[in-house]
């Protein structure tokens, strides 16, 4: 998605979008199903770190990256301009 394309959508639909698209862009309920997850795997603190970020700053999307642990904090995404960075740059159509 560019940017373009981002400001051309609703928030709700650009993030339900980039959720599909991009690894790092997730939901709440993905999160909670993660920290259950871990809960079960035993690594309590980082079900913990989870769901202390999401219980601070409710969001229906976040920013995280579940490769890290509790070296990354969900961020809440709530505007589209959170979502700026996710999108690719409009492409230019300039002849050489």
């Amino acid at each position: 998605m560019t940017i373009t394309e981002l400001h051309n959508m609703n928030f709700n639909d650009a993030a339900e979008k980039l959720y599909r698209e991009r690894d790092s862009v997730t939901t709440f309920e993905s999160l909670v199903d993660f920290a259950i997850y871990k809960i079960h795997e035993q690594e309590i603190f980082v079900a913990i770190h989870i769901l202390s970020a999401i219980n601070e700053h409710p969001a229906d999307y976040y920013d995280y990256d579940y490769c890290m642990g509790t070296l990354d904090t969900p961020t809440p995404l709530l505007v589209s301009a959170d979502l700026e960075d996710y999108c690719e740059e409009a492409e230019t159509n300039e002849s050489i």
